[in-house]
């Protein structure tokens, strides 16, 4: 079985971005990139399946700059197989990324493409659907478990209070919530040869996208306002004063009540 895991490369979520100057978009300056959180799920749950046969064949692709080679290469070091980079430098709407992530799906011929539900940093979760629209394929969304049965896939997919289990033939696209293990980290031995592999590069046009899809426009961003340091209230006396003292408190000083 071939799978094919489309991740992004996202500001590192330990980082603490800072509003640009157009207060659009984030300050880029020293920031630490990686992979979308939910996309290394969708790199583990296509791994598990490689630790249990070992003739499964794992690809990444990615559609960014040429700084997105590095995500490329933390997938290859925790053990994919190769590797692809559609580049652009410009920041695309989700459907032209679909469409050239289309194009190279429908070059690689696998019979799983997975893509976490949503990047972590604009959460739009657009990507996904809009692939398998393009392609013409099912998906199922929520993806927490891929076992492969006797009439194809079982796709476990979670929903509140537990999960439904559903059946799809490949070729199927499939968002990845969660997988059943966290993911692993690369290896000393794995980073030494994702040095050493070639990741071929392809254009927009050799994807036959021409940028200009409609997409939402961002009218203004800003980070949430500080806020202001706690008080601590040492309260003594038996439960009716403890209580007095709390609401008198929350009325006066907090004015919550």
């Amino acid at each position: 079985m071939k799978f094919l895991v489309c991740l992004k490369q996202v500001p590192d979520s330990t980082v603490r971005v800072k509003v640009g100057g157009d207060r659009r978009s984030i300050a880029a300056e020293g920031i630490t990139w990686s992979i979308s959180p939910y996309d290394e799920y969708a790199i583990e749950l296509a791994l598990e399946r490689k630790d249990a046969d070992a003739s499964t064949v794992v690809s990444v692709v990615t559609v960014g700059p040429a700084r997105s080679r590095d995500a490329l290469r933390q997938a290859l070091a925790m053990g994919c197989d190769d590797a692809t980079l559609v580049t652009s430098e410009a920041d695309l709407s989700a459907l032209d990324v679909a469409k050239a992530l289309a194009a190279v799906v429908n070059e690689a011929k696998p019979d799983v493409v997975l893509c976490g539900k949503q990047a972590s940093d604009d959460d739009q979760g657009l990507v996904g659907p809009a692939l398998a629209e393009a392609l013409g394929w099912p998906h199922v969304g929520m993806l927490t478990k891929l076992v492969p049965g006797a009439s194809g896939l079982e796709l476990w997919r979670e929903v509140e209070g537990g999960h439904e289990v559903w059946s799809a033939a490949p070729p199927v696209v499939a968002l990845v919530h969660k997988s059943e293990k966290e993911p692993r980290y690369p290896s000393l031995p794995g980073i030494m040869k994702a040095k050493r592999k070639e990741i071929p590069e392809k254009d927009l046009a050799s994807c036959g996208v021409t940028p200009g899809a409609p997409r939402p426009e961002v009218a203004l961003m800003d980070l949430p306002p500080q806020r202001g340091q706690g008080k601590v209230w040492k309260l003594d006396g038996d439960a009716k004063g403890v209580a007095e003292q709390v609401a008198k408190a929350l009325r006066e000083e907090a004015k919550v009540v």
